[in-house]
């Protein structure tokens, strides 16, 4: 079993919240004050945000900072198999 990077996590969870909010990229980034790119590249993994920014965007998602990465390191925490 393998651990997902903790950054993919973060993406899924942050996209999950802003699909429930019925947000758009843009609008979220737009909230978060970020670009809209930035949004983009956080919810593939491929940018890990700093701490500044992730609790804008958890801001953003109606969100604590420590809840936001509280529900993270849940998904985290379980391995995943190939």
């Amino acid at each position: 079993m393998r651990r997902r990077k903790f950054s993919i996590v973060f993406g899924e969870v942050v996209r999950q919240h802003r699909g429930a909010l019925d947000l758009s990229q843009e609008a979220l980034a737009e909230k978060a004050g970020v670009h809209a790119n930035h949004v983009g590249l956080v919810e593939r993994g491929e940018r890990s945000p700093s701490i500044d920014i992730a609790q804008r965007i958890a801001a953003a998602l109606g969100l604590s900072l420590s809840a936001l990465v509280t529900e993270v390191e849940k998904r985290w925490e379980k391995p995943r198999s190939r």
